[in-house]
């Protein structure tokens, strides 16, 4: 199976994957806007999950960072001698695949 080793400044964060058919990434992200409070202080943050199930339909977290640094060093490695560690969360998309009928007949 296909893993996504994180490690931020050398230590070990997670490892992602998922067996079968599904969705893992590595997603960082810095914002600053104008008009609000990243005017002056910029975010940033780290995002590592995936999805599987029919219609990618249930989500997965295996890390989500908001204290990220500039001079973090952070590194991704793509391997398929691992196992991956256990979602820290899991989440059922009811929505995800369908029709906009389909989702008014859920509410």
């Amino acid at each position: 199976m296909l893993c996504f080793r994180l490690l931020r400044n050398g230590r070990h964060v997670a490892t992602a994957g998922v067996s079968g058919f599904g969705v893992v990434s590595a997603i960082l992200t810095w914002v600053r806007r104008p008009d609000d409070e990243t005017r002056d202080n910029p975010e940033m943050d780290l995002h590592l999950g995936g999805s599987v199930g029919r219609e990618y339909r249930e989500h997965l977290k295996w890390c989500y960072a908001k204290d990220i640094r500039a001079g973090d060093v952070l590194t991704v490695e793509v391997r398929e001698d691992l196992e991956p560690d256990p979602p820290k969360e899991r989440r059922l998309d009811e929505e995800a695949g369908l029709d906009d009928v389909a989702r008014l007949q859920l509410r």
